[in-house]
């Protein structure tokens, strides 16, 4: 068993991890980070939502009251008692029908268009009437025909008594729609910050993309060679992409020097260990192993070594588009088919005035040839590889989705494992480690790559200064320039004769 599966069979022994609330903050801040469009449109479109429709199905409700006495048809006020009777008894008196039928007769209306309510006042000969209409004229017409109609059928109860207006409001407004209009956008925004946190949530559950260092080092055995900071690359007009490589002169400061750090790190391996390939791969596409394997490629040259570079990547061949190289190749598949000698399909690449670095292309995509890479002429072709080179980096496609690295790395001795910030689930990273590891390979460590995180400053990166890659990235076979109408001049750019 493996010194890596023998960790793996510690931790899956030991106690299930604790919660960490410090993690669990920093996913909430990162969600947030990355979703906080998305969130403030939800929490704006459910106020206006609720605002909208609030105002469209509202019926406006105007309220006309008044305070009255309660007096004999003599003048005398009746007691307090008489006055509360009264105003428990105005239910019963409106629901049995009479004063509606009465009042509506006087309005000329079939039925009263509102509602009616009558309280007393404690310990006062005062009755205050309130009529509710979804029309201001209409609610204050309703009130008084009320206050002239109601002593008159209550006569066989209270006596004759009749309603003395001591206060009232005069036609009424429509008060209340300010109040529920600001109701729907506390209503609105309150959906809308529950929905959020909703979305929120479901992110945090489903986004478990590794976002630092610390979470690595929890779950895999492997040594962290260097962390290289996020570039923001920017597209130039009629560019389909920018690739980030180091051949181009105005690469941010700290990007090239974590560069550089890391491949004196790995030429101190290979020196001490004596090796003379190097495989690089990662869990899944898009973690920007080829842009690693081809700049270390380029900053080891720069140290004196003779390097080749191999693009091993038979189903997306990318190190030509890294390096900036339009020119068609017949490519690795050739090579390893002996369609073509290995003779004629190296190409140079200058680096440097004086430095260049041989590459091997992987031509055209393919998905059919992929098993060559498992085949006795791939361990030829390594063979004879390393009797041109000190080292030999292979482009390899990623080692948890195709076995391609798997396979490939008996032949090799060495293994760098390339895992970007917020872009593979930690379940993918083990996976592909595994299946490198099962092959009895040598792994260096891993390069957690566009490392995003608090503590790693941005750079711009523009790709709109007008130069090309394919100025630094001449190449001849066997050092002589192809015919394709081009000469070198004498900085080393390529123009047209």
């Amino acid at each position: 068993m493996s010194e890596y599966n023998k960790m793996e069979d510690i931790k899956k022994n030991q106690d299930p991890e604790k919660i960490d609330l410090l993690n669990i903050v920093s996913d909430f801040l990162y969600a947030i980070k990355k979703l906080w469009i998305i969130l403030l449109v939800l929490i704006v479109g459910c106020t206006l939502r609720s605002y909208f429709s609030t105002t469209r199905s509202y019926t406006p409700q105007y309220v006309a009251s008044a305070t009255m006495s309660v007096i004999t048809t003599s003048g005398n006020s009746l007691d307090t008692q008489s006055a509360q009777q009264m105003a428990s008894v105005f239910p019963y008196v409106l629901t049995s029908g009479v004063l509606a039928d009465v009042v509506a007769d006087a309005m000329g209306l079939d039925s009263l268009p509102g509602t009616i309510s009558v309280t007393a006042e404690e310990n006062a000969n005062l009755l205050t009437m309130t009529v509710t209409s979804n029309d201001p004229q209409m609610a204050y017409d309703l009130l008084h025909a009320v206050i002239e109609y109601y002593p008159q059928v209550g006569e066989f109860v209270f006596g004759q008594t009749k309603l003395q207006i001591l206060d009232e409001t005069g036609v009424p407004a429509d008060a209340n729609k300010e109040v529920v209009i600001r109701g729907s956008y506390k209503k609105g925004a309150l959906q809308g910050v529950v929905l959020s946190a909703l979305v929120l949530a479901v992110f945090m559950l489903m986004h478990k993309n590794v976002k630092s260092t610390s979470q690595l080092k929890k779950h895999i055995n492997l040594t962290h060679l260097a962390s290289i900071p996020y570039v923001k690359v920017k597209k130039r007009r009629n560019h389909k992409e920018a690739p980030l490589c180091i051949l181009n002169q105005r690469i941010p400061g700290l990007y090239l020097e974590s560069m550089r750090n890391l491949c004196m790190r790995i030429l101190k391996e290979v020196e001490e260990k004596n090796l003379k390939t190097l495989l690089v791969t990662s869990s899944i596409p898009g973690e920007g192993k080829t842009t690693v394997a081809a700049n270390l490629a380029i900053l080891m040259a720069r140290e004196g070594k003779k390097v080749i570079l191999v693009d091993c990547d038979l189903r997306n061949p990318s190190v030509a588009t890294v390096l900036g190289d339009e020119d068609p190749h017949e490519g690795t598949v050739s090579v390893l088919k002996n369609e073509i000698s290995l003779e004629d399909e190296l190409c140079t690449v200058k680096v440097d005035k004086e430095k260049t670095i041989q590459v091997l292309y992987g031509g055209e995509g393919t998905k059919t040839d992929a098993a060559l890479l498992a085949g006795h002429n791939m361990e030829v072709l390594i063979n004879q590889l390393c009797q041109r080179a000190d080292i030999v980096i292979l482009d390899t496609a990623p080692a948890q989705l195709l076995a391609d690295a798997s396979m490939m790395a008996r032949y090799v001795d060495s293994a760098l494992y390339v895992i970007r910030y917020d872009h593979t689930k930690m379940m993918r990273i083990r996976e592909g480690i595994q299946a490198l590891d099962m092959s009895g390979i040598n792994m260096l460590g891993y390069i957690f790559n566009s490392d995003a995180s608090a503590k790693s400053r941005r750079y711009n990166y523009s790709y709109s200064y007008g130069y090309k890659y394919g100025h630094y990235g001449h190449y001849s076979r066997q050092g002589k320039l192809r015919d394709t109408g081009k000469r070198e001049d004498s900085s080393g750019r390529i123009i047209k004769s």
